[in-house]
């Protein structure tokens, strides 16, 4: 909205596409194939293997601090985005394309279809330029998970298993 962009967001049919994300993926599992993994970090390692040329995949670990909370409800602009308001309307799952454009969205159900208004009235909500964290520190696990892991200990990484937040 700030920057006055229109957005076109397309659902593709399963079965009908290629995306060159299909082939980072189809490397990746190649790679992983006959591969233990013992460590969150031991994808991020496999990720960059996973392609040489012309250069590796890059590849970032991220933590709690990454992801930010898009669905506050003091930011949520629209309540939902279901395209019909009745039982038999459609539903999200029969969205094929979204347009978002000047604070409004506009949904089709079929491709060959104009545009529609999304039923769904928006809020009137100031443009937000930062979104609050989802997190604000590392997720607990429970007591027992904990002590589990910790048996790993005896046959893999120490470090990792130690610093584990419960």
């Amino acid at each position: 909205m700030k920057h006055n962009v229109t957005i076109y967001q397309k659902y593709l049919e399963p079965g009908h596409t290629y995306m060159e994300c299909d082939s980072v993926h189809a490397n990746i599992e190649r790679k992983l194939k006959n591969r233990e993994i013992h460590l969150p970090s031991d994808y991020l390692s496999v990720t960059r293997e996973a392609r040489q040329n012309p250069r590796p995949y890059e590849a970032i670990d991220l933590d709690f601090s990454f992801f930010l909370n898009f669905a506050s409800n003091e930011h949520l602009r629209y309540s939902s985005i279901r395209p019909g308001r009745l039982k038999d309307d459609p539903t999200v799952t029969d969205i094929k394309a979204l347009k978002y454009e000047n604070g409004k969205i506009e949904v089709k159900i079929n491709y060959d279809t104009e545009w529609q208004e999304l039923p769904a009235r928006p809020k009137e909500i100031p443009i937000i330029e930062k979104y609050p964290r989802m997190l604000n520190q590392r997720c607990k696990i429970p007591d027992n998970k904990w002590k589990h892991l910790q048996e790993l200990k005896t046959v893999h990484v120490h470090h990792f298993y130690d610093n584990l937040p419960h």
